[in-house]
């Protein structure tokens, strides 16, 4: 079943990034390396993603409101919720149908990209982040509905902004072949271990991935730790960054702090996660068996 209100709360979305654009000019979100990180491979591109960024602004044509991103996003919920539904019933397992239709992972996903803060900043910011992350969700549509072309699409943009999402391959390919009810399509989480320096965005890609999983990860432990965790690392960033920036108090070891304590509750999440999605589907083992 569809999330109430759940067009109204997407254009809320939407609209609150333009007011922010608009209006938040004093927020200088652009100069933040949490947002536009110069690491190795985006040095090299610096020059060409300004000229395309350019192009984009000059043709009117602004990709950082996340609209289309996150209605992919939903169009891959609902495919998969539909795939787990028809291998369920296939199991005999009703009572694991009837506790899970109520729930739209899609629309659940699509909101939580829309309206997930670190997704706004780098719509007000103007970085190319939304534009990476739009060809890795196009590149997952393309897979979860067996449409070569387009995941091809997909990865070749997504490689030629940044070459972190070529570890997709292998799930991709797996993908094509048998479709979005096996394994390989818990894989996608695992892209924010591929960078040594994440940025915001991607954050904001794969929390919103993580909705797509949610009867999977209604177990997960540590949730509070989690949440708050995310939340002390994004208020924590802005002041060490304007203390060893601006004020010069700090040094480089306040920015290393910040990206340790950032990595660690990665590897939380990434272990949580992992250890939920095997005991969901033990959990559905021991049906099929019993």
């Amino acid at each position: 079943m569809a999330i109430r209100h759940y067009w109204p709360m997407a254009a809320a979305a939407v609209g609150f990034r333009l007011v922010l654009v608009l209006f938040g000019g004093d927020l200088h979100l652009a100069s933040r390396p949490s947002l536009s990180p110069q690491h190795p491979p985006r040095r090299l591109q610096l020059c060409r993603l300004l000229a395309e960024g350019y192009w984009l602004k000059q043709a009117s044509m602004s990709p950082y409101s996340d609209f289309i991103a996150a209605m992919l996003i939903r169009a891959t919920g609902h495919r998969l919720n539909i795939t787990r539904n028809r291998s369920l019933n296939s199991l005999e397992l009703t009572e694991a149908v009837s506790n899970s239709v109520n729930i739209s992972a899609g629309d659940i996903a699509s909101l939580i990209y829309l309206w997930n803060p670190w997704a706004i900043v780098t719509c007000v910011g103007s970085c190319t982040s939304p534009i990476e992350n739009l060809m890795v969700v196009i590149m997952i549509y393309g897979a979860c509905s067996r449409l070569a072309p387009l995941a091809a699409f997909g990865y070749v943009m997504s490689t030629h902004l940044t070459l972190y999402p070529a570890i997709l391959i292998v799930p991709i390919i797996l993908l094509l072949g048998y479709g979005p009810d096996t394994p390989p399509a818990k894989v996608f989480r695992l892209k924010i271990s591929s960078a040594s320096k994440t940025e915001v965005g991607d954050s904001a890609l794969y929390l919103g991935l993580l909705g797509l999983f949610a009867t999977e990860l209604a177990e997960m432990k540590l949730t509070f730790f989690l949440f708050f965790g995310y939340i002390g690392v994004s208020l924590l960033s802005p002041v060490m960054h304007n203390l060893w920036i601006w004020r010069g108090t700090g040094n480089a070891n306040f920015y290393f702090a910040t990206g340790l304590a950032y990595t660690c509750i990665q590897t939380v999440l990434v272990v949580e996660s992992v250890s939920s999605m095997i005991k969901h589907d033990r959990k559905l083992r021991l049906l099929v068996t019993a």
